[in-house]
């Protein structure tokens, strides 16, 4: 069996051409190097240095070998590299979900940015999912890390909060309620609500709901959708009006308003989260990028 210490010791051999200032090279006694060299040569079963009276040169089955030998070696120097990036984070995959509307966060999308300038050679899988999907999904170590709306109870999960934000109404320009610069719950209960599906977010459906019911209204849902874009297309064509949050005002159709609701009281904010027992190391240093940026 063929030894990588060989490869080594007959790459420096063959550069060199000489045993003796190989030996130097290697700090291993010139001996010992020839011995090595000897049994390499018995393993293949080919001679792969023509000895001259100063020093050697490769045979032509030396030269594929040294070919080959050098290949092999760059190949292992570029494991051990690759592997020692991927224990301190600094390459790998990340497993990373997001919940919609997230993308419409400005500091969402700086810590992508900061992190891909700091580790370029990290993989990053970026898997759109709703708040409990990626609690189920990091639960499993299926996702590394989720930005949601909402954080499950009952998980091992760690958690970082972003800046809260206050939820406005959007509504279409032909709708009765565009010209009003704010709004309050009695303005909006019986409106036609385009909302998603409780399942994609409770805690944050539930705060909504609760919202209204204490002021003596009630949502009126007629439509679901599950993503915001679908939503606020459904908004634009005046089916209903939908809650959104003030980041996605960059990204509104011309034809669609954003209203405050005064006595909402119902912030919402981003969360970072990640399950506790997860080990990969390019988690621990995506979540120290999360904390430079917020």
């Amino acid at each position: 069996m063929v030894e990588l210490r060989q490869l080594r010791y007959f790459f420096h051999i063959a550069e060199l051409e000489h045993f003796g200032k190989a030996s130097e090279r290697l700090h291993i006694a010139q001996p010992a190097l020839t011995r090595q060299m000897k049994q390499l040569e018995e393993e293949i079963g080919v001679e792969l240095f023509e000895r001259l009276p100063r020093g050697v040169k490769l045979t032509a089955a030396g030269h594929v070998f040294f070919a080959q030998t050098r290949d092999i070696l760059a190949q292992c120097e570029k494991m051990v590299k690759l592997t020692q990036q991927v224990s301190r984070g600094q390459s790998g995959l990340l497993r990373i979900g997001f919940a919609d509307g997230v993308t419409f966060n400005k500091t969402f999308s700086e810590i992508l940015r900061s992190f891909r300038q700091s580790y370029s050679d990290v993989v990053l899988d970026l898997v759109p999912s709703s708040s409990l999907e990626q609690a189920e999904l990091i639960s499993r170590k299926e996702l590394d890390l989720g930005f949601v709306y909402w954080l499950p109870k009952g998980k091992s999960v760690k958690s970082i909060q972003f800046e809260e934000e206050e939820l406005m109404l959007a509504v279409s320009k032909s709708s009765p309620l565009a010209k009003r610069k704010t709004l309050t719950i009695k303005d909006v209960g019986d409106y036609p609500i385009v909302w998603f599906p409780r399942a994609n977010s409770p805690g944050y459906y539930d705060l909504i709901v609760s919202r209204f019911e204490n002021n003596g209204c009630s949502l009126n849902v007629i439509q679901e959708g599950n993503n915001e874009s679908t939503m606020l297309s459904l908004v634009s064509a005046d089916i209903g009006a939908t809650f959104i949050t003030e980041s996605a005002l960059h990204r509104k159709p011309d034809d669609v308003v954003f209203i405050p609701i005064t006595d909402l009281n119902a912030k919402l904010s981003v969360k970072a989260m990640w399950n506790a027992d997860d080990k990969n190391p390019a988690l621990k240093e995506f979540v120290s990028t999360i904390k430079n940026v917020i």
